[in-house]
Parts: structure tokens; C-alpha cells; sequence
């Protein structure tokens, strides 16, 4: 039976913008990257492919490792801390890439790790853990021995275990201290605040020079609580804090005057209920995906 090029847009379109958004860190860039590789598919005699699922996958992958490269320049002058693309998804329950990016939950903590590894590791971490690939496969896709392949995985897994941050996403537990610090926020208290985040917590805040922001990290729950109490004031009479769902755990989005100007969004501490890690978004690049959907 002849493949439809509809079916095959429509069976595969999620899994790719999956595979994409995680290797890029970038929604924007993802759907493009997804968009390109199933036109220059039209363009083929796709009946003649076998594995249509492999052939698109290696495709997405390939074209994802030339943009890194290419983006390499562009980090190294990028202003202040680089940060993922938030991720939120349609409301719309029929759409299907929602159905999987719900189901596969892509941790915004797990996106910001990744991007420490090289991209070559994480390719073959993606491709093995997230669409379960053997290593004879990922090997195929990336033109690379098995062993090295491996060996590529192991160097992955090892860093991501060696930042000791959370990767899974805990919808259940984000939701309480999310609502539990807007609270606080808005009350101006600094006490529950502090009880709201380990004492080493990490707030990092990505304005990529197009919005004010912390151009470093901001070190400690003290000096996180007077920064974040420090800026409030400024907004509360025209901006309002919502939890919105994004990457599948309950964040913030600052609201103002009907745009969306921040998305914060957290690491939990795996033991203590606490908030480790802040991640705050307030360049409107790479917002602009949003506006749709908040």
C-alpha cells in the first residue's frame, strides 16, 4: 500500500518535534528544523523507504547537530546566561502533540542539563533514553561504531548523575510550592520565602540583552529572596503571577497588562520540600511562542 505523505505527517509529527525540541532546547527552532525535514521528505520517492520512522529520526537528528554547530558562535556572544525555550503546551486535549508532550514530559531541569553535554553525547543520550534506540541503530544514525556510541552514553549519564539536580518532572509536588511562593511573593514575606528554598538554592535568569535580568547566577536563599522581593514592587501594580503548566511541571508566568513578560520555572530538592533552583525567562525571543498559549 502507498505511503500517504498525510499519515506520515501526522504519525510522526510529535515524536520529531520531541526529539528536536530536546536536542535544541528551543521550540522555535525545533518546529523549523521538523517543518524542513518532512518537506525535503515530499521531496523524495518516500515509498522506496523502509523504515520511515528511523529515516526521519536520523534526519531530525543530523540537521539538529548542524544547528548546534552553527549555534556555537552565537552562545559564545549571547549576553548574560543562556537558558531553554519554555515549553507549554495546547489546551486542546485532541491536539497530538500534546498527547505526547504530556506523556513524555520533557523536566525544563533535564533540558538545562543537557545542554552541558556535548552534542554528540546528547544525541545518543536522547535517541537512547527518550525513543529507545539500541546502540546498532543510534550508531547507524550518527555514523559511529557501537562501542563508540557507548561510550558516548556513559559519558552523558555521568554528568547528568554528577549535578545531583532532579531530571524527572513531580507535577504533584511543584504544584503546593508554586502556589506557596506566589503567595509569598505577593505578601512581601521574606520568612516563608526562605522556607520555600534549600539554603544553596540557584536562581538563574536568561534577558539574552533584549530584557533587564541577573546576567549571572544569583547565589544562596537569601540573596534570592531580596532579588525576587527587590523586583516585584516594580510590576505588582500592573502585573499579575499565574501557575501555568510548563515542560510538565507547574510554573509561574508574570502577566502584564495582558502579555506575557516572565516564566519562572523550578528544580525541586529530591528529599527536602524545597526549591533548588530557579530558572527565570524574561528575553521575549524567546517568549514569543507563548503569547498563544498563556
Amino acid at each position: 500500500m502507498p505511503i500517504r505523505m498525510e499519515d506520515v505527517y501526522q504519525e510522526y509529527k510529535a515524536l520529531l518535534f520531541s526529539l528536536a525540541y530536546r536536542m535544541l532546547g528551543s521550540v522555535t527552532e525545533a518546529e523549523d528544523i521538523v517543518q524542513e525535514t518532512f518537506l525535503a521528505f515530499a521531496q523524495n520517492d518516500f515509498n522506496d523507504i523502509h523504515h520511515v520512522k528511523s529515516y526521519l529520526c536520523k534526519a531530525v537528528t543530523n540537521r539538529c547537530l548542524d544547528t548546534l554547530k552553527s549555534a556555537r558562535w552565537k552562545r559564545e556572544q549571547y549576553v548574560g546566561e543562556w537558558l531553554p525555550e519554555p515549553y507549554m503546551a495546547d489546551r486542546s486535549e485532541h491536539d497530538p502533540l500534546h498527547v505526547v508532550m504530556e506523556k513524555e514530559a520533557v523536566s525544563y531541569g533535564l533540558l538545562v542539563l543537557l545542554d552541558t553535554l556535548t552534542p554528540q553525547e546528547r544525541a545518543v543520550y536522547i535517541l537512547r533514553t527518550a525513543l529507545d534506540y539500541d546502540y546498532r541503530a543510534i550508531a547507524e544514525m550518527l555514523d559511529k561504531t557501537e562501542d563508540s556510541c557507548r561510550k558516548l552514553f556513559s559519558r552523558a549519564g555521568q554528568k547528568l548523575k554528577g549535578a545531583g539536580l532532579q531530571t524527572e518532572t513531580q507535577p504533584e509536588r511543584s504544584t503546593r510550592l508554586v502556589t506557596q511562593l506566589i503567595q509569598a511573593i505577593s505578601q512581601a514575606d521574606a520568612k516563608t520565602l526562605i522556607s520555600l528554598l534549600t539554603n544553596d538554592a540557584v536562581l538563574v535568569s536568561d534577558g539574552g540583552g533584549k530584557a533587564r535580568s541577573a546576567l549571572r547566577p544569583i547565589f544562596s536563599d537569601q540573596r534570592i529572596v531580596a532579588f525576587l522581593l527587590g523586583i516585584w514592587p516594580r510590576w505588582a501594580a500592573s502585573s499579575t503571577m499565574q501557575v501555568r503548566t510548563m515542560n510538565g511541571q507547574d510554573g509561574i508566568v508574570v502577566m502584564s497588562d495582558g502579555e506575557l513578560k516572565i516564566t519562572f520555572q523550578f528544580v525541586l530538592h529530591p528529599l527536602e520540600y524545597r526549591i533548588e533552583r530557579i530558572y527565570m525567562m524574561v528575553n521575549p525571543e524567546k517568549l514569543s511562542h507563548l503569547v498563544a498559549k498563556a
